[in-house]
């Protein structure tokens, strides 16, 4: 590819900051057309960076659709918004690349990939912890079966605080909001079909109890190849963003540790003080996010095939139905019921 890919970014919040600066730093990546409602923010991020990026409202797309130098769109506005964007920019021939989910209903997810596949352009769906590289390392040896057949996967999975309560009430609650990127590792790690489901959960928060969600949630599934995965996922830990995975084997561990914000050790007579872990999902992630946008780059190139396929989607969103279905009946459900 000699020309950089023009890219419409839609939304600038914490995801379509972290891309932004991706696409600024990649030497095959620009951005065309930023979009968002707050326009003055926009035309300032702009003017502050010194780019020549164009700026547009929701309402006013035209001018970006019809812009033959974009051939992508990067999707971070929030859901109820992708599916007319995603279908949109399918039909004006833009590669698409959507923070997930791709739309909040198992129908409407699967009529974009048809469109896509109609249109023989990408529709890629960033769950992003396929992209991490500690994490993709487990996966490859998993694949290797150095350390015999896998047995257990479990992962740790906290936020630093809890969103504000009006995120709360357009998130869709905390398992199609944030359990949803664990289930989803369980599934590419385990290679498998889940044949069971349990859910167990509680909001300690009284506000969020009042939104009918929960802060602190426990996965158990029974992969069907035997694999069992213990997912725990909270919004609140008081001292970081804590994010962590352990895989067992028939004769070893495999295990992936929070990385320290700084390489420092003090150490005294008494005690050894390590830096803090990071605070955000931006900041520890932000590899991932990188190799997210490279793939989809390869992808565009030709040079590689999509690593999150429209069935991963759709299993991944059929196994937070179920994880729904086991708090709804308050016990064990079964994947395909």
């Amino acid at each position: 590819m000699s020309h950089r890919v023009g890219f419409a970014l839609f939304g600038l919040g914490n995801m379509g900051l972290a891309h932004m600066k991706n696409i600024m730093l990649s030497p095959r990546a620009t951005v065309n057309w930023i979009i968002r409602n707050k326009l003055e923010d926009a035309e300032k991020f702009v003017k502050d960076y010194n780019l020549s990026a164009k700026c547009t409202t929701p309402d006013k797309l035209e001018a970006v659709y019809n812009d033959p130098n974009v051939k992508a769109v990067l999707i971070c506005s929030p859901t109820t918004t992708h599916e007319a964007i995603i279908k949109d920019s399918l039909n004006a021939n833009k590669a698409v690349f959507c923070e997930k989910p791709i739309t909040d209903n198992i129908k409407t997810t699967e009529d974009c990939y048809n469109v896509a596949a109609s249109k023989n352009k990408p529709l890629f769906n960033a769950l992003h912890r396929r992209f991490d590289p500690d994490f993709y390392q487990v996966y490859s040896q998993i694949q290797e079966k150095k350390l015999g057949n896998l047995r257990l996967i479990k992962t740790t999975s906290r936020d630093l605080e809890a969103p504000p309560i009006s995120y709360i009430k357009t998130s869709a609650g905390i398992l199609n909001d944030s359990t949803i990127h664990d289930l989803d590792l369980s599934l590419w790690l385990s290679g498998s079909i889940p044949e069971t489901v349990y859910v167990q959960g509680n909001a300690f928060d009284p506000e969020i109890g009042k939104c009918n969600d929960m802060d602190q949630v426990i996965v158990t599934i029974k992969y069907k190849n035997g694999v069992i995965a213990c997912l725990e996922n909270g919004r609140v830990s008081g001292y970081g963003y804590d994010q962590r995975l352990e895989a067992l084997f028939d004769s070893g561990m495999l295990k992936v540790e929070n990385p320290n914000t700084s390489l420092l050790t003090t150490c005294t007579g008494n005690t050894t003080l390590t830096g803090p872990i990071h605070p955000h999902f931006t900041t520890r992630y932000t590899q991932a996010y990188n190799n997210e946008l490279e793939h989809f780059l390869d992808i565009m190139e030709g040079k590689s095939e999509m690593r999150v396929t429209k069935e991963d989607t759709i299993k991944v969103m059929k196994l937070v139905k179920a994880c729904l279905k086991s708090v709804q009946t308050h016990g064990p459900v079964g994947f395909d019921d």
